[in-house]
């Protein structure tokens, strides 16, 4: 078989969530082709998926090596940094990728998150408004804003950026966390917990962060909140 279609061979155990299959398959595809950039970014967005961060980074390098304007692979880049808290770094490479490719909405996304890391919540704004240009219904985004106002105790502006997340994805587990996070610093407890309702029924491992969460400790002794445990 041609190294290409090792790749598409790849791609097919990917999204049947055969990982291990996926990679052994990208591995034989770079033994014939050691420059074929596609297939180790390919490789990184697998181990990605298996949270082996740090393989997945010395893996996008390579492709970088290999296509030092791959912007696609310098903002994935960019987000396995931020996963292990390496947040300047992180920065840094969503920087590459947009000086490669400006219109690039999910690398503006990650730059807004690499500064939100960084505390710095006002210029994370301004990145996700530039992806949010570019791509109006960019749900992660919305949400990501949502998240920098409340980390600015802008909570009116932080319920619209999440109003607008969860319009366009009513099942999105995480915004419906973090308007019940707002909620709950507003003291809207009924509205908290219902959002926060919603959360767990769609992914019950936000009860645990609920109960690790201090902006909820008002609602502790609620009997509602003891009810969605």
């Amino acid at each position: 078989m041609k190294p290409e279609e090792y790749v598409l061979r790849a791609t097919d155990h990917y999204y049947k969530g055969e990982y291990e299959e996926a990679i052994r398959n990208l591995d034989r595809a770079i033994e014939l082709r050691s420059d074929f950039a596609e297939a180790w970014y390919n490789k990184g967005i697998v181990l990605s998926v298996i949270g082996r961060n740090e393989e997945e980074i010395e893996v996008y390098n390579k492709a970088i090596e290999l296509k030092p304007d791959y912007a696609e692979a310098w903002n994935n880049k960019s987000a396995a940094l931020g996963r292990l808290g390496r947040f300047d770094e992180a920065l840094n490479a969503s920087d590459k990728a947009l000086e490669l490719k400006p219109w690039f909405a999910v690398a503006w996304c990650n730059k807004g998150a690499a500064l939100g890391w960084l505390g710095r919540d006002r210029e994370a704004i301004d990145s996700y408004e530039k992806a949010l240009d570019i791509e109006p219904d960019y749900v992660e985004a919305w949400n990501n804003k949502g998240i920098s106002h409340f980390n600015l105790d802008d909570l009116n502006e932080a319920i619209k950026a999440l109003d607008k997340a969860l319009k366009l994805k009513p099942d999105y587990a995480e915004g419906w966390y973090n308007r019940a996070r707002v909620y709950a610093k507003k003291g809207i407890n009924k509205k908290a917990l219902s959002d926060l309702r919603k959360a767990i029924e769609i992914n019950k491992s936000f009860i645990e962060e609920a109960n690790k969460d201090k902006v909820f400790e008002k609602l502790y002794d609620d009997e509602e909140f003891k009810k969605l445990g």
